[in-house]
């Protein structure tokens, strides 16, 4: 006789209702079982289920959806293999750097804007490197960052004409984003944008104008956030669902008392169109010169905050992809944990994090002119842990979120795998998640 068990990587919760919310880290599924329901069953679902016992519907739903697994399977290696395989299958991520300067100042930038735009050098070989990694991976995925990217928008054009020939030539899909301050995303701008590929567009506000234009400044100390609201409203009045804008909104304590008003003016604004969605993260100190000249969120409150945040403006607007794709398997997993990611900077230099410019362990090689990657001895620290059989893993029940490797750049520092998220914050987000104000993009 067949029998099941709860899998390993389910997690129950009891809703605020009564109703019993499960969710399943490797499958990435949700599931919300009515409070009566739940009641029959939450007896069982510590034990071992026979064929008899899933006769019930909720039961038999939760089976044939993967919260419940064969009782026979060594599923920690089952999901092991399943994961490998997934991360193998990966597109190979770049991070291009076309310029280091930037046209603003933030406050808490940790970047040193020495660099300048991108060598000559640099654009040939990464038309070379994205040339001959075409031909080995199933697709490239290259992410425009700075400084600020459109700086040298005649390079990412370049660039873009380059990358798309790469992968036509060899059949493989092609997927672009941009990281842009957005101040520079003029209507032409955009266009030209579309046409180099690129379909995906974060951009940052923190908070209303009264917050943001007191962190968020251009070089010359000049406000901005009329400017970039007045190019997301461009944005927003063109035709087409050929994009996607991801609206990032920093706070910290004293933005915080302001967001009734900004959610306000963002759903007026953008809360019915689908292209357009929210998520919230907590300013930081990332090692930057202002690092003690401004205050921050305690780390595990501001966790907490972000996901109440978002329950507040689902109630408003559509809140952002990310904000889903962090519950299912991968979705905590940091890019520079991975080898087929880089950062490639103006001068050539290649680094695993973008948040860490300046670490000297963080600079693990050179791009070379012919498109060959020169690696050293740091490459190895960035992927070459594995933290699978670590006391904090093994019986994590979210691991295949991130697989212990949320943050390298901590990791390497302790020697440790860092958790992506306390139990009350991944309660939280489970809640949002089942939420049924919530929209997502």
């Amino acid at each position: 006789m067949r029998t099941w068990k709860l899998s390993k990587y389910t997690v129950v919760f009891r809703g605020i209702s009564g109703e019993g919310i499960f969710h399943n880290s490797f499958m990435g599924a949700l599931a919300v079982v009515p409070e009566a329901e739940f009641e029959e069953i939450e007896g069982l679902l510590r034990t071992e289920l026979t064929e008899d016992d899933i006769q019930n519907k909720a039961l038999n739903e939760l089976c044939r959806n993967g919260f419940f697994v064969p009782t026979h399977i060594d599923e920690k290696v089952f999901v092991d293999n399943i994961l490998t395989k997934e991360n193998c299958n990966r597109f190979f991520d770049i991070v291009i750097l076309p310029h280091e300067n930037c046209n603003f100042r933030c406050t808490y930038c940790y970047e040193t804007h020495e660099r300048g735009r991108m060598e000559r050098s640099v654009v040939e070989g990464l038309k070379k490197f994205v040339e001959s990694k075409s031909a080995e991976y199933p697709g490239i995925e290259v992410r425009w960052f700075g400084g600020e990217p459109l700086l040298a928008m005649d390079l990412v054009s370049e660039l873009s004409a380059s990358f798309l020939h790469s992968c036509q030539k060899n059949n493989v899909c092609y997927r672009s984003n941009i990281t842009t301050n957005g101040y520079l995303l003029v209507p032409e701008t955009f266009d030209s944008l579309l046409k180099c590929g690129v379909h995906d567009f974060h951009i940052t506000l923190d908070g209303p104008a009264e917050a943001h234009d007191k962190t968020r400044k251009l070089a010359n100390g000049g406000k901005t956030f009329e400017t970039i609201f007045r190019n997301l409203i461009s944005v927003k009045n063109r035709e087409g669902n050929n994009f996607k804008v991801s609206i990032r909104v920093n706070f910290n304590d004293d933005s915080l008392a302001l967001m009734d008003g900004f959610f306000n003016l963002m759903s007026q604004t953008f809360g019915e169109d689908s292209r357009f969605g929210l998520y919230f993260r907590p300013i930081g100190k990332y090692g930057g010169p202002n690092d003690e000249n401004f205050e921050v969120c305690d780390y595990n409150a501001a966790k907490l905050v972000e996901v109440d945040l978002g329950h507040k403006y689902a109630g408003y607007g559509a809140l952002d992809k990310l904000v889903k794709h962090s519950l299912q398997s991968h979705g905590q997993v940091c890019y520079a944990s991975r080898a087929s990611s880089i950062v490639v900077g103006s001068d050539g230099t290649v680094y695993k994090c973008s948040v860490d410019f300046e670490n000297e362990n963080n600079k693990v090689g050179k791009l070379l002119p012919d498109g060959r990657l020169d690696l050293n001895s740091y490459w190895d620290l960035w992927v070459s842990k594995d933290f699978s059989e670590h006391e904090m893993c093994n019986e994590c029940p979210i691991y295949p979120l991130c697989q212990g490797k949320y943050c390298p750049k901590k990791s390497i520092i302790l020697n440790k795998p860092i958790c992506p998220m306390t139990i009350s914050t991944y309660s939280r987000l489970i809640q949002l998640a089942t939420s049924g104000k919530a929209k997502f993009q």
